[in-house]
């Protein structure tokens, strides 16, 4: 039995999320280790996929009513930019979230890195590996984690505010398609009475205004993000310079300068020098 209500858009993020599973990490021996919750993968709950279904049919029942206006070429111009913008948002939805993992992982990351050294390297250790390890810690790594956490934000705001953008163009796009369907089939029934037929006109005059304006709407919101998303490109070409050759990642990281008896095993007990131990 059918209840008469209209299909049900479900937008990007209101779809039942699945459960977390386990993912246990074990030795060689089989023994667990430590377990990692995996979060599963989103998917798309296909409201594009359902707003074109919905759209298609108003927009036959509108470019008709064009046709027979006589200002129909025009129109159907402005009808198709309209329409050749619509986009899926749950495509940013989903980098909005990538990205705000990416952030919290990174950050994670830094802070597990951090409290090592602190915790299990400085209070046991000294000698110049120490030093070098600090200072590595310190201004490299830790920088690099700063800055890379920082532009991880900035692009899951960014995300977020297009996802918001393109939703609402999606739906404004839809609405003007439903308001104006049905009207513009109406007086295009009337259309063989000279005032019917201007009625028709008048009607798609309008339509074309808000076609119009939804178009400049796009124009104006993809001008916008460009933008910000330029920006974020710089930012990213100033940590790439900060810690690679030449800011080119396939050249490798800077040079630190070490010397190359750090690595020599011969002499690993003058650079790593128990706290309680003095130096020889």
């Amino acid at each position: 039995m059918t209840t008469g209500e209209p299909p049900k858009l479900i937008l990007p993020g209101q779809s039942a999320p699945t459960a977390n599973q386990q993912l246990h990490v074990t030795n060689a021996g089989g023994t667990v280790q430590r377990t990692v919750t995996v979060t599963p993968k989103r998917t798309d709950p296909g409201f594009y996929k359902r707003l074109i279904a919905q759209l298609n049919p108003l927009r036959q029942s509108t470019r008709a009513a064009m046709a027979m206006s006589g200002i129909g070429v025009a129109a159907l111009a402005l009808d198709v930019a309209a329409t050749l913008n619509l986009g899926n948002p749950f495509l940013f939805y989903d980098r909005r979230e990538q990205w705000k993992e990416m952030s919290g992982l990174l950050e994670g990351s830094r802070s597990n890195l951090w409290r090592a050294y602190f915790d299990d390297i400085s209070p046991n250790w000294k000698g110049a590996a120490v030093e070098t390890l600090q200072q590595y810690v310190r201004f490299n790594v830790n920088g690099l984690y700063g800055q890379l956490g920082k532009v991880s934000d900035e692009m899951s705001g960014t995300m977020h505010s297009q996802y918001k953008e393109v939703l609402e163009y999606d739906l404004s796009v839809f609405g003007l398609y439903a308001t104006s369907a049905p009207i513009l089939r109406t007086v295009a029934a009337m259309s063989a009475h000279p005032v019917g037929k201007v009625a028709l006109m008048t009607q798609v005059g309008l339509f074309m205004s808000a076609a119009g304006n939804l178009v400049k709407q796009f124009a104006d919101v993809y001008n916008s993000y460009e933008g910000d998303l330029n920006k974020l490109e710089l930012k990213l070409n100033d940590v790439r310079g900060a810690f690679f050759r030449s800011g080119n990642p396939a050249m490798g990281p800077r040079d630190l300068h070490l010397t190359p008896n750090i690595e020599d095993p011969s002499m690993v007990d003058d650079y790593w020098i128990p706290a309680g131990k003095e130096a020889s």
